[in-house]
């Protein structure tokens, strides 16, 4: 079974084990600790922490997406004319 350590985060009972402290280790099915991974309260021991960085070709394609301006939703007029659309 998988490996998983309580973090600082978890609160008294973790998957339903009474929480000892922060690093105790709890062998659990992936289905027991699925919540608890999303809530922060355990991380995995057996498997390779996240990339925090993209890889590169999904940086330059991040930073491509981010150079274009916003579009732009009102005409300067429709915002001089408010609400109503009076002049």
């Amino acid at each position: 079974m998988p490996r998983y350590a309580i973090t600082e985060k978890a609160g008294r009972f973790v998957a339903a084990h009474r929480n000892t402290g922060v690093g105790m280790v709890l062998e659990l099915t992936e289905k027991q600790a699925e919540h608890e991974l999303r809530l922060g309260s355990l991380v995995a021991l057996d498997t390779p922490p996240e990339l925090s960085v993209p890889p590169p070709a999904m940086a330059a394609e991040t930073t491509a997406q981010e150079a274009k301006p916003p579009p732009v939703t009102a005409t300067p007029e429709a915002a001089r004319r408010g609400r109503r659309g009076k002049p």
